[in-house]
């Protein structure tokens, strides 16, 4: 007979939970033998300090104390600045952010000016100095100063005093090096004033921040380097970065996605020749890290329509870098004069980097460029650091290691020396003379300008069928002109300066003259550059012409 009363039976619940306990405990153990073989193959190869930095490592990860080592760096870093400035001049350590001046100040007050900077700073031939400058003496320097003032800059103003002025600031720090920022304080006073009047000209907030370089490639190439580390540290499940820009953009972005491992997906323009930005939205996907555009594209002068894009940035969460090399120190001259300029630098909400050539409408010597940056948290992912060489903790702001110091010099002395005065007299007479051209252009049958450009830069493209554009531009340097021949569509770009105020006329009488020659002669385009851009055309396969290029270069700097 069975019992009424039935044998008791251990509940779900319970053997759930032993369950639960028997692999939890498994798998405590299982992580500490992991730790500990991983702990011990730390030490097999790394040794104590390998396991040291593993613990560091994984104690970073703990919610909070990453926070607090930066809160404790931080602290560091004010401090180790403060006794930095306590060492240097208060002269050169002022942190002031400053515009450029209404007015420009006199030569003689700004030579003052920089000899009082340099009051106080170790100089190479004191003998107390054992790196970063390389000197043979008085006599070798007065020599490489002589070699530079032979070949100086005759930039685009056309003004042999302004010339000679930027020859006399680089002969004053011509062996000073930028590379170590506490040796010359003159020249971080001066890199980062110039830096603040940039910022200050393309309309930045106060936290905007930057980096003085060589050039506009080497700017664009320190943008790429920022946003493809900004997106390994923040969205490291990105393998393959892509970066999309329009065709027009130039080729340093090209140049900077070959060195850093980056893909440039291209969007096409549309009819303006401006950036299409329907395509650019279709362009985005989940591994695009960065968009740019360009204030203007160097190819046609026409300012991509920077709000639009920064509409499509702002939605997709994404970084947008404006390439405004060609124009950052000409468009907000052009604007203030009351020409019409889209809007296209710090103003618009998305933009969280620039870059601008001083070399260029600048006018500063060759050399000099801007990287402008929204705020640090974007330019901390451009600098480099190294603190285990043997020779001492290393660090570089920027591509290059040595910085000239007479480059750096030279470029604050050109915004303090121009002024707003100057720039709005350049701008004025170089805008007036570049509408006198495009109209000219117009008036000439067979001619048409691409697009509606927004400032001192231009392309000219045929009008009708019998006009070839490289048989025209042959034509034009027969007379002594030097042409700068584009494709995609052929066209001939013209960037106007000050210098070309005197031979407008000459210009326009030449061109005249020149397509009437191509119309009468249609053999033209089958010799010369005509002959040589037609054949590039025809090459399916543009690596081909990649490989032409790369040998011309071997060929002509090799010594035969």
């Amino acid at each position: 007979m069975q019992s009424a009363v039935s044998s008791p039976q251990p509940s779900l619940v319970s053997v759930v939970g032993k369950l639960t306990y028997t692999l939890l405990r498994g798998l405590e153990r299982s992580t500490f033998a992991l730790v500990f073989c991983l702990v011990l193959r730390t030490y097999k190869f790394g040794g104590l300090q390998g396991v040291i930095l593993l613990f560091v490592k994984a104690l970073r990860t703990v919610p909070g104390v990453d926070w607090l080592i930066k809160v404790i760096l931080t602290k560091e870093v004010k401090g180790a600045v403060r006794e930095l400035s306590s060492k240097g001049t208060e002269t050169s350590e002022k942190k002031i952010a400053i515009s450029i001046p209404e007015k420009g100040l006199p030569h003689s007050q700004l030579l003052e000016q920089l000899a009082e900077l340099k009051v106080g700073e170790t100089a190479a031939e004191d003998g107390k100095l054992f790196a970063l400058v390389y000197s043979a003496g008085d006599t070798h320097t007065e020599l490489l100063n002589t070699a530079r003032s032979m070949f100086k800059d005759f930039d685009a103003t056309g003004s042999v005093n302004h010339a000679d002025f930027l020859d006399r600031v680089y002969r004053m720090f011509c062996h000073d090096n930028a590379l170590n920022p506490n040796l010359f304080a003159s020249l971080r006073k001066m890199e980062t004033e110039t830096i603040s009047m940039a910022a200050s000209l393309m309309n930045g907030p106060s936290s905007v921040v930057g980096s003085l370089t060589s050039g506009g490639t080497e700017s664009c190439l320190m943008a790429m380097k920022a946003y493809r580390d900004r997106a390994r540290a923040l969205c490291p499940h990105i393998t393959k970065p892509e970066v999309v820009a329009c065709i027009t953009v130039h080729p340093a972005f090209e140049k900077a996605a070959h060195y850093f491992d980056l893909t440039i997906v291209h969007v096409p323009t549309n009819e303006q020749m401006e950036l299409d930005v329907s395509a650019m939205e279709k362009a985005i996907t989940k591994n695009t890290i960065l968009l740019i555009a360009s204030a203007p594209q160097y190819p046609h002068g026409i300012v991509d329509p920077v709000e639009q894009v920064s509409e499509l940035a702002l939605q997709a969460g994404l970084p947008l870098h404006v390439d405004s090399c060609f124009g950052g120190f000409m468009l907000p001259w052009v604007e203030k004069l009351g020409y019409y300029v889209p809007k296209w630098d710090f103003r618009v909400k998305g933009v969280t980097s620039i870059s601008a050539d001083l070399h260029k409408y600048g006018y500063g010597p060759k050399g000099t460029s801007v990287i402008l940056y929204r705020d640090t948290d974007y330019r901390k992912y451009q600098y480099f650091a190294y603190a285990q060489w043997p020779g001492g903790l290393f660090g570089s702001p920027s591509m290059a290691g040595s910085r000239p110091g007479g480059l750096i010099a030279a470029a604050w002395a050109t915004l303090m020396g121009m002024g707003q005065d100057g720039y709005l007299k350049y701008a004025s007479e170089t805008m007036e003379v570049t509408k006198k051209l495009i109209q000219g252009v117009r008036q000439i049958e067979g001619l048409k300008i691409l697009g509606d450009p927004h400032m001192t830069g231009f392309a000219i493209a045929p009008d009708c069928p019998a006009v070839d554009m490289y048989a025209l531009a042959d034509e034009m340097e027969k007379t002594g002109w030097h042409m700068e021949r584009q494709q995609y569509p052929s066209c001939i770009h013209f960037s106007i300066m000050p210098t070309h105020i005197p031979t407008a006329d000459q210009l326009l009488e030449d061109l005249a003259k020149a397509v009437s020659s191509v119309k009468a002669n249609p053999d033209a385009g089958k010799d010369g550059s005509a002959a040589m851009y037609g054949m590039v055309a025809k090459i399916p396969d543009k690596a081909i012409v990649d490989d032409f290029i790369v040998q011309y270069f071997s060929e002509i700097y090799t010594m035969t």
